[in-house]
C-alpha cells in the first residue's frame, strides 16, 4: 500500500489498540530508556497476516521477525512468531499516549479519532471475529471486538467514536467477572464489512473472520487506495 506518514501512523494504532504493544527498555536503574519499540505476537496460522503488517511498520523503522514457539497453559505445544521494530521517536510519542499511567494500555479521545477504514480492519484481523446465528438472541451472523486489554470506559470511547465515523453500533457485553467486548448490530454488518473487506482482501488468510459475508461485500477492489 501506498501510505503517507499520518495514514501510517493511523495503522500503527489501529495495531496498538488490537494484539500489538509498544515497549521501552529497562535501563539500569530501572527506569525505562530510550525510544519506545513496536512488538507482536503471531500464530503460524497468521504468518501471512505478520508479513503484511510488517510491510506498514517498516515505513517507520526496520522490523525483525523470529520463531516463538512455547506451551500453552493446557499444555499444548504453540507454534508462532514475534515481530520486533527498531526504537523510533514515532513510537515514543504513541507510547506515552497508549501508557499514561502505571504502563496499562489505555486510549483517550485522540486515538480513537485516528481510527480510519485501515485501522479499523487491522484490529478486526488481529481481535475481532464472526459468529454463527444464534436464534435465541440474533439471527445472524455477529461480529464482536474482543479488546480485553481494555476496561468499560476504554471501550465505550472506542464505540463512540465507531459511531461518529463510520455510524456503525456497537454494544458493549460484558463476557466474563473482569472483561468486556464490543459486539456489532446484526443491521450494520454489511457496512460493516464494505469498510473493511478492501483490506482484509489484501490478507487471503485472514478472510476466513468475515463468514458468509465474503461474497456479498459491495465494495469492489477498485475502491482500495
Amino acid at each position: 500500500m501506498n501510505l503517507s506518514n499520518f495514514e501510517t501512523k493511523k495503522a500503527i494504532i489501529g495495531m496498538v489498540i488490537g494484539d500489538g504493544c509498544l515497549s521501552k527498555f529497562t535501563g539500569r536503574k530501572g527506569t525505562k530508556v530510550g525510544n519506545a519499540y513496536y512488538q507482536m505476537t503471531h500464530c503460524k496460522a497468521q504468518y501471512e497476516y505478520l508479513l503484511w503488517k510488517k510491510d506498514i511498520l517498516e515505513k517507520v523503522a526496520k522490523c525483525t521477525i523470529w520463531e516463538n514457539n512455547h506451551k500453552a497453559p493446557n499444555g499444548k505445544e504453540c507454534e508462532g512468531y514475534r515481530l520486533r521494530s527498531q526504537s523510533n521517536p514515532t513510537y515514543t510519542r504513541l507510547h506515552s499516549r497508549f501508557y499514561p499511567i502505571n504502563g496499562k494500555k489505555s486510549v483517550d479521545e485522540y486515538l480513537v479519532k485516528m481510527i480510519d477504514p485501515l485501522a479499523l480492519a487491522i484490529i478486526f484481523m488481529d481481535d475481532g471475529c464472526i459468529s454463527k446465528p444464534m436464534p435465541k438472541y440474533y439471527t445472524k451472523e455477529t461480529f464482536t471486538l474482543s479488546l480485553c486489554n481494555f476496561d468499560y470506559a476504554n471501550l465505550f470511547l472506542i464505540k463512540k467514536s465507531l459511531k461518529l465515523q463510520f455510524d456503525l453500533e456497537w454494544n458493549i457485553n460484558k463476557t466474563s467477572r473482569k472483561y468486556y467486548h464490543l459486539r456489532l448490530l446484526n443491521s450494520n454488518n454489511q457496512k460493516f464489512v464494505d469498510i473493511i473487506y478492501p483490506y482484509v482482501s489484501q490478507v487471503p488468510s485472514m478472510m476466513y473472520k468475515l463468514g458468509s459475508y465474503v461474497r456479498t461485500s459491495s465494495t469492489e477492489d477498485g475502491d482500495m487506495i
